[in-house]
């Protein structure tokens, strides 16, 4: 395939983050850029070498030769969901931010859209793609660690929209932010197949605390603390039949814990060896890690024709957890998760 000829609907702050990455990779075209501000649009392009600007995205369509479109933007139905099946339906593969959609059924819509229409869909879930995470996925697939059994996340976030009227428990929160903790789980652990949650949302203090339990359809087992603080933290913790363990600080900072090691008496360990990785962040001059790999992941899923890993589907599937984490909340009970 010659070079992958891209284009960005939406040039804001998290659009813009990722359009800094094309000029970074080789396999990409960077042919336009699209916004209802046209500033933004130029402002954009001149920096980050697109060819072109818009502020009509079918003018755009009518006037360019694309591969693929990135739609990125706020979480509102009528960006990433209803745009991306309007570029979908134009034989485009797309890209969209996070969440594909506010509401599990209109991520499924994406997903039936990509279907029929033959072309792939990724979605912005970058913490699978960082490096420190991805590294720990080839550590659990060494023979070593075993089958995944038990899963363990602490993750705290600014959070400043907890709870709509009418939308599912802390909905706003689990969309903004407790999508990326669940698409990394189920990264390491595989699909959810029962979720029990208590959580609280004080208003007056704009403030949010989650607590999970799951079971997975490998029959492990896991948990998740989740809420608003005042800084981003993140801390993953998976644990192998095998008996040892990896942990994940701050997307960056790794760990391997392996089989420590008996004295035979006195209920003591001579030692736990540990095996650590510091993976600098600012390496790439890009705010996150992740976010320059999952656009490495896309082109180079585009070149070879297959559908990304943090696909549609996935992001799809990831709904369904928050949705039953939501609803397991507001009714006390034990949500499963069928097949």
């Amino acid at each position: 395939m010659d070079k992958i000829k891209v284009a960005f609907i939406g040039c804001g702050p998290m659009s813009t983050q990722l359009q800094q990455c094309i000029p970074m990779i080789p396999e990409f075209e960077f042919v336009a850029t699209c916004d209802l501000v046209e500033e933004k649009a130029a402002s954009n392009a001149r920096r980050f070498g697109a060819r072109r600007h818009y502020t009509d995205y079918n003018e755009m369509f009518k006037n360019e030769d694309l591969y693929a479109v990135a739609v990125v933007g706020r979480p509102e139905d009528k960006l990433h969901r209803d745009i991306g099946i309007v570029c979908l339906q134009q034989g485009y593969h797309i890209y969209t931010e996070k969440p594909p959609a506010t509401t599990t059924e209109g991520a499924k819509m994406l997903v039936d859209a990509s279907v029929e229409t033959g072309k792939t869909g990724m979605v912005g879930t970058m913490w699978r793609h960082a490096p420190a995470h991805q590294i720990a996925k080839q550590l659990m697939n060494e023979d070593g660690f075993g089958e995944a059994c038990q899963y363990h996340t602490r993750y705290l976030a600014p959070g400043p929209r907890l709870q709509e009227a009418g939308s599912p428990f802390a909905w706003p929160f689990m969309l903004d932010q407790v999508i990326h903790p669940t698409d990394c789980m189920r990264f390491f652990m595989g699909q959810v197949s029962e979720v029990y949650a208590t959580g609280t949302v004080d208003a007056a203090s704009s403030t949010v605390s989650i607590s999970v339990n799951l079971r997975y359809e490998n029959g492990g087992m896991g948990t998740m603390t989740l809420g608003t603080g005042p800084v981003l933290e993140a801390m993953v913790f998976v644990k192998g039949t095998g008996n040892q363990a990896i942990q994940v600080f701050e997307t960056r900072e790794l760990r391997r814990y392996r089989n420590p090691t008996w004295l035979g008496f006195g209920g003591g360990y001579a030692d736990t060896p540990t095996e650590k990785w510091d993976i600098n962040t600012a390496y790439h001059g890009i705010g996150r890690p992740g976010y320059l790999e999952e656009m490495q992941h896309w082109a180079k899923s585009l070149q070879a024709g297959t559908q990304p890993h943090s696909s549609l589907e996935d992001s799809y599937q990831n709904m369904r957890v928050l949705e039953a984490i939501s609803r397991s909340v507001e009714t006390g009970e034990v949500v499963q998760i069928p097949v």
